[in-house]
């Protein structure tokens, strides 16, 4: 089995193997792996009937492997299991869905799993987030009355304003404290700003006295779930953050569930962040240990 980068050309197949996109997480979505190739070294391989994943240099690890047809699903493990065997490999897989491990039991495999609480994802309902309804929005309708209140706004879609968004990407970039991950973050913008059209992207920006001061970039990704790529705002104006998120539902998540604003990667502040917005579950994701016969 041989393990390709992923490129852009890799969209072909990916497409073929997961459309209609079958989960809520963005693990395997291809957008987002294009986003982050360089910084997880993300690769591919593929079977007529089967699509593998691998992410991580050094220490690699593969996801559990996407077919179309569960007929096909032992022959994929078996075909997975012999490639890291044949490399000395324990068999551990990671970034594991809940639909995945009852096919693995299904399979017959014994296994013992966990859950991967830093990489679960925070799944929203878009209504909530039109319209901040409730006591347990209060704090975020005063956010997003602030901003109503204090600065007079126009708004257009990233299409329109693409030169701006990055120039915004690059400051926030230069005033954060410039990890790897974030440096990566750039990279990735920058690239989904590139190849806007190879996508199905969607995006707001929000000026206020003729700069641009947020902008966000969306997908839907399947009938239910409009995924959070990115979102990014002049911290210095108050109730921005909010306004964005309210904004972006209202223009993109109509006729559409769900929105997901990824995993906190078990960073506290992110996940205080993300947990303010009310999410009504975490996507869980699991790591999967296969017990040696």
């Amino acid at each position: 089995m041989d393990f390709a980068p992923l490129t852009l050309d890799s969209k072909d197949l990916f497409d073929k193997f997961l459309t209609p996109f079958p989960y809520k997480n963005c693990s395997s979505q291809f957008t987002n792996l294009y986003m982050w190739r360089k910084y997880q070294q993300v690769a591919h391989a593929h079977t007529e009937d089967a699509l593998f994943l691998r992410k991580g240099g050094e220490s690699p690890y593969y996801a559990a492997p996407h077919y179309k047809d569960f007929s096909k699903a032992k022959d994929a493990y078996e075909a997975l299991f012999h490639h890291m065997d044949t490399l000395g490999q324990k068999k551990i897989l990671k970034d594991v869905e809940r639909s995945q491990l009852d096919d693995l039991e299904k399979l017959g495999y014994q296994f013992s799993y966990i859950l991967d609480r830093d990489q679960q994802e925070y799944i929203h309902l878009v209504e909530d987030l039109q319209s901040y309804p409730g006591k347990k929005f209060h704090k975020k309708r005063n956010h997003f009355n602030q901003f109503l209140r204090n600065y007079p706004y126009t708004i257009k879609y990233v299409e329109n304003c693409m030169d701006d968004c990055l120039a915004l990407a690059k400051q926030w970039f230069d005033e954060s404290d410039q990890s790897p991950a974030l440096y990566h973050e750039l990279l990735g913008i920058e690239d989904l700003l590139l190849h806007w059209e190879a996508f199905s992207l969607k995006g707001i920006g929000v000026y206020v006295e003729g700069n641009l001061k947020g902008f966000t970039i969306l997908e839907a990704i399947n009938h239910e779930v409009l995924l959070n790529h990115v979102e990014k705002a002049d911290k210095e104006v108050l109730g921005l953050y909010t306004f964005l998120v309210q904004r972006a539902m209202e223009a993109f998540g109509d006729g559409l569930r769900y929105t997901n604003r990824e995993q906190d990667m078990g960073i506290v502040g992110l996940r205080k962040s993300k947990e303010s917005y009310m999410p009504v579950f975490l996507e869980e994701k699991f790591i999967v240990t296969f017990t040696e016969t």
